[in-house]
């Protein structure tokens, strides 16, 4: 007749069983903040650099003053803005009103990074996508001085209504916490630019 089997001591392999686990999860959780931060800030770096779209030539003599281009380059749609001085005048108005006035957490070409936004201050270059969502962008007109709140016109986010000024920089208290994204571009001439270039 054979003997009873004796029961095993099975605390050591239940610690390395909850060992293993949290080794696991820790891992898990660390690809996932990994994925996370470099979606979030991963298209922050490089933004001088032009990628892997080809570059896209647009031509801007027939665009008066106020007017904007739509185009769609990298499989997002770029608006062009051909700003005018009542423009410049109410991003003037609003400059103590907005959240990153010096840029810091855009995305945009150092080269970039000034008043404007761009190469030359008659031009706004911006991927017409709000920063929060992604969603379309609504143009509103310059307004006057005393016309409605403080807010000049600009660009409206039509998802959470995100205001932004014709420099694509956002007001404070808003959803978004990033201004517009600048893409690369270089502007060739007085009214043509190459989109995918990094400006030289």
């Amino acid at each position: 007749m054979s003997e009873p089997h004796a029961p095993q001591d099975v605390r050591p392999l239940r610690f390395y069983y909850r060992v293993a686990l949290k080794v696991l999860s820790l891992a898990g959780v660390g690809a996932l903040v990994l994925v996370m931060l470099s979606g979030l800030l991963g298209s922050w770096f490089g933004a001088d650099e032009a990628g892997d779209a080809p570059g896209l030539t647009v031509e801007l003599a027939d665009l008066s003053p106020g007017g904007i281009r739509k185009v769609a380059w990298d499989g997002r749609p770029v608006w062009i803005l051909r700003r005018t001085p009542a423009m410049e005048a109410a991003d003037a108005r609003t400059a103590d009103r907005l959240y990153d006035p010096a840029s810091r957490l855009s995305r945009q070409p150092a080269a970039y990074r000034n008043a404007h936004r761009s190469a030359a201050p008659e031009w706004f270059v911006f991927i017409a996508l709000g920063t929060d969502l992604n969603c379309p962008l609504e143009y509103v007109p310059p307004q006057g001085e005393g016309e409605g709140d403080a807010w000049g016109g600009g660009f409206v986010d039509r998802c959470r209504g995100s205001r932004y000024d014709f420099a694509g920089r956002v007001l404070k208290d808003q959803p978004a916490r990033r201004n517009l994204e600048v893409p690369p571009y270089r502007l060739v001439s007085d009214t043509r630019l190459v989109l995918g270039e990094a400006p030289r």
